[in-house]
């Protein structure tokens, strides 16, 4: 008999529908090794409902790890398969803006400083 996966408590994620053909993903905490996966599960699942603006929001992320990049890239190679446009938000977050930074994640995913608003359905 397979359990679910328990979540990690270190990172803490919400999903929302800022608009019906919207996803607006929150990410708290420690994104590394031992949380990526949830991030990656959640993800997926998102993607799988093809949605046309997928909005990864890591602005209250306290630590980005070469895992996390992993999952954003995988995020962003299925979103482009999906047609779904993926954003990821930094916000003035240094922490997140350095690992994609100097991992060069920066040049492979759409970022933005701030959440867009959704534009009408």
């Amino acid at each position: 008999m397979n359990l679910p996966r328990a979540r990690h408590p270190a990172l803490r994620l919400r999903t929302t529908w800022p608009a019906p053909h919207a996803v607006l993903v929150t990410a708290r905490g420690d994104l590394d090794s031992a949380t990526a996966e949830d991030l990656a599960a959640l993800l997926s699942d998102r993607l799988w409902a093809t949605p046309e603006h997928l909005t990864v929001d890591l602005s209250e992320v306290d630590f980005l790890g070469v895992a996390g990049l992993r999952v954003l890239l995988h995020a962003a190679l299925q979103a482009e398969q999906n047609g779904t446009g993926l954003l990821v938000v930094t916000g003035a977050n240094p922490t997140v803006r350095r690992a994609l930074r100097v991992t060069g994640t920066d040049r492979r995913l759409a970022l933005c400083a701030s959440r867009p608003e959704p534009a009408p359905a």
